[in-house]
């Protein structure tokens, strides 16, 4: 039994020796991401609008509930664009990514919902960006039960 674990052991040294290399290189990037992520500087959505660039977002809700669709309104002055794409994932836990359409109502304005899965934590913080023909906005939805 003794040399059972050991064989093991030695086998399970080989495999990390190995891999040694990728499995730094992986971490490394998953750090890099992470430090690039934070360094944003996010629109923090709620009920009070949140401008960028002369672009104000207002949420229906301060806080988001889970299956609860939440409208959502975009004013981006000199914006033609047919429809804006929201794209958000989760920061506190991976929950892949949830995707959005805006319409476009006339005169710059865009509206639609979000409609965020349940998850396991009672709380967490959705992270990601409004996206456009004119450019890139950074934000962010906190989501409660």
């Amino acid at each position: 039994m003794n040399n059972i674990f050991k064989g093991l052991a030695f086998i399970l040294a080989l495999g990390l020796g190995f891999f040694a290399k990728d499995i730094y290189q992986i971490v490394q990037i998953s750090l890099a991401n992470n430090e690039l992520k934070s360094d944003i500087e996010y629109c923090q959505l709620s009920t009070t609008v949140c401008t960028i660039n002369d672009i104000n977002i207002v949420l229906e809700q301060d806080v988001v509930s889970p299956m609860q669709p939440t409208s959502i309104e975009v004013s981006w002055p000199n914006n033609n664009d047919e429809q804006l794409w929201i794209e958000l994932e989760g920061k506190e836990m991976s929950m892949g990514v949830a995707k959005f359409v805006l319409s476009n109502q006339g005169n710059g304005t865009f509206s639609g919902s979000l409609l965020l899965p349940v998850c396991h934590s009672d709380a967490m913080t959705w992270i990601g960006s409004i996206q456009s023909s004119n450019g890139t906005l950074p934000i962010s939805v906190r989501m409660q039960r």
